[in-house]
């Protein structure tokens, strides 16, 4: 369900209904004695511009309860001027997903977690605390795929779901249609969605890449692919659109990553590649990733707010990383540097097996997340320090049995946007 409303409509509609309410307590109203009216005047009324302005500083979850003060502060707080003005920081949030076993079945819970008020981000240890249990029944057979802008996508193949973690607004999204892959339902076709915004006309896009192996032996694996986007919260139809990639087809190999209106993925072709998707123009183009460059063990992070590639295979033998930073990308010039841990904090990672790069932090640390792993602790990496801190988590649910604990995203912003 979409809201579009004109913010000069609001404004003249809120003064004649605080006029009209005004004149009608004026007539109710007996005059009262002459010095008690001295002693009672009535206050000044405020000004709907004024009001605007008061409830741009108050929490989300008190504007949540403020839409049904009336039909006018529902259409305010749901318009899409209000949500672009709310949109701002907040404290940070970590999403766990939590599988366990319930009487012999496997289930999974969404979990919410913020710092803990005695945490200090210049120790080496710090914690987050489980402050909320998302139970979604829509969850069942979903999977995150990303936390993007108080947004997150829940996708299982061709469905896909839309769940804003401000309003606690679910909405399902249509299949896609009329897709030449899809339709030929072949067992390694792969989905990949990813969460976008659009800073020029300020809209919010879901991007699928729809990808199989091309039929016939070859001796590298080449492949089919084709890209969807979906607009949110938008005016017109409500369905998926087809664009055109002037790009090779490609499998994309993670989620992507947005920055500056530009997201970002890295892909296999016969080799790795470095996609780019231009969120408003919808223009894709690659580029060659640094030489002996593997995808295996390595991650998309922002650094300095250009796009980088941290290798991370080193980190527990040796307490090596290898950082490559896209510094001119029409000319596909990148520039390395070795990052070598402090020996007193590798021992914090060394006990564990695998990590994966979870993306970048508004401070600019890396998330490393153990995976396959019932730890609960995550790892973040200031680059510019040198420093790695353990991330552990507090209130931990009473599960009797958990099969295993997944990290799908940090995010510390608070949309009140009506998708």
């Amino acid at each position: 369900m979409t809201f579009s409303f004109d913010l000069a409509v609001i404004l003249q509609h809120g003064r004649r209904t605080m006029k009209r309410r005004s004149k009608k307590e004026r007539r109710r109203t007996r005059r009262p004695p002459r010095d008690i009216r001295k002693c009672h005047e009535p206050m000044p009324e405020i000004p709907f511009d004024l009001v605007i302005e008061i409830l741009t500083r108050l929490p989300a979850k008190s504007l949540m309860r403020f839409k049904s003060v009336s039909n006018l502060w529902s259409s305010l707080v749901c318009s899409r001027y209000f949500s672009n003005r709310l949109l701002k920081s907040s404290t940070p949030r970590l999403f766990m997903y939590l599988s366990f076993y319930d009487n012999s079945h496997l289930k999974g819970v969404l979990l919410s977690l913020s710092p803990s008020p005695d945490s200090d981000i210049t120790s080496t240890t710090s914690s987050f605390v489980i402050d909320q249990e998302l139970a979604l029944s829509a969850m069942e057979s979903y999977h995150v795929s990303n936390v993007f802008r108080g947004l997150m996508c829940f996708v299982n193949r061709q469905r896909v779901q839309i769940y804003n973690t401000t309003t606690r607004q679910l909405v399902v999204l249509p299949q896609i249609e009329e897709s030449n892959i899809i339709a030929e339902d072949h067992d390694l076709t792969s989905f990949k969605y990813s969460l976008v915004h659009d800073p020029v006309y300020n809209q919010y896009k879901v991007v699928c890449i729809v990808a199989r192996p091309r039929d016939g032996v070859e001796r590298f694996t080449t492949y089919l692919s084709e890209h969807w986007v979906f607009l949110l919260g938008g005016e017109g139809p409500s369905r998926w659109k087809k664009i055109s990639c002037n790009a090779p087809p490609h499998l994309p190999l993670r989620e992507g990553l947005t920055i500056n209106g530009r997201m970002y993925y890295l892909a296999w072709v016969v080799h790795c590649v470095l996609v780019i998707f231009d969120t408003n123009s919808e223009e894709t183009s690659m580029l060659q990733v640094p030489k002996n460059m593997f995808c295996i063990d390595t991650g998309l992070i922002e650094y300095g707010g250009k796009i980088a590639l941290l290798h991370y295979t080193n980190l527990q033998s040796e307490g090596e990383m290898e950082l490559w930073v896209l510094e001119d990308a029409e000319k596909n010039i990148w520039r390395s540097k070795i990052l070598v841990v402090h020996p007193s904090q590798l021992d914090m990672v060394k006990s564990i097996s695998t990590l994966r790069v979870q993306g970048t932090t508004r401070n600019g640390e890396v998330i490393l997340v153990p995976i396959n792993t019932n730890l609960f602790n995550i790892f973040l990496y200031d680059l510019q320090k040198n420093h790695i801190r353990k991330i552990e988590i507090e209130g931990r649910p009473n599960r009797h049995l958990t099969a295993f604990c997944e990290v799908v995203g940090l995010d510390d912003v608070e949309n009140l946007m009506y998708i």
